[in-house]
């Protein structure tokens, strides 16, 4: 079975045994995405009409739908209808192909250390914006989310969730959508790391979970942000990027 691009043509798998349409169209959204990228096929580039490509992955028209659903509303292409038409690689903007990069942080191979390194560069910008911009209510939340952390702080697992879970509510008081969204997504992939790895710990040289220091350093992170002090701010985000996690 092959799959057309240009004057290439390339072996596809074939999807025998699946538990559901879902899996099936879950794969072909996985081939199709690693084609354009590793040929680094161009916009506007014909990958098939849409019978071709249900007949080249061998699946149902509707299995195949659905995987086009999501390559179109990742941006990954675009159908065009009539004599010429079917299905092309779309012209991304720079902000869907940097989203799409981080979607593929796993895949490539990124460590947990590469991603704590980012995370700590983007606290100075996270707790500024949330010393600006933080309400009664987000101080509230805050406070109780330290008093959660106190009493997990000694558990493996669940003192680092909960750390995590701090952390998010810091981020998510930012308006700055790219920040935001940027910082809670390199969480999520931390906490899916320790996930995948059985642990409650990061693969951080030198990492004390359940240190009073680190303890103490959460609160005075949130003790400036309430301050609203640039200098209390700095102070507990240096102490954090190097003591803390």
């Amino acid at each position: 079975m092959t799959f057309a691009e240009g004057s290439k043509t390339r072996t596809t798998p074939s999807f025998g045994r699946v538990r559901g349409a879902n899996s099936v169209a879950d794969t072909v959204v996985d081939e199709i995405e690693a084609i354009i990228l590793r040929d680094k096929l161009p916009a506007g580039h014909r990958i098939g009409t849409k019978q071709e490509l249900a007949e080249q992955f061998g699946i149902a028209p509707a299995t195949l739908g659905e995987a086009l659903r999501v390559l179109r509303g990742r941006g990954v292409i675009e159908a065009r209808p009539g004599p010429g038409g079917g299905v092309f690689v779309a012209n991304q903007s720079p902000l869907i192909r940097l989203a799409h990069s981080v979607l593929q942080l796993r895949e490539r191979g990124a460590t947990v250390n590469e991603v704590v390194a980012v995370l700590d560069a983007l606290d100075e910008a996270v707790v500024r914006d949330a010393a600006l911009h933080r309400t009664d209510q987000d101080l509230r939340d805050l406070d109780a989310l330290m008093e959660e952390l106190s009493a997990v702080w000694h558990d493996p697992v669940e003192g680092l969730h909960c750390n995590w879970k701090l952390h998010r509510r810091i981020a998510e008081i930012s308006p700055n959508a790219v920040l935001r969204t940027f910082y809670l997504n390199l969480v999520d992939y931390i906490e899916g790391d320790a996930e995948e790895r059985d642990s409650g710990t990061l693969a951080v040289p030198g990492f004390q979970p359940d240190s009073d220091e680190r303890l103490r350093i959460h609160h005075d992170l949130v003790e400036a942000i309430r301050s609203r002090d640039p200098e209390l701010q700095r102070m507990a985000i240096v102490r954090h990027r190097t003591l803390g996690r």
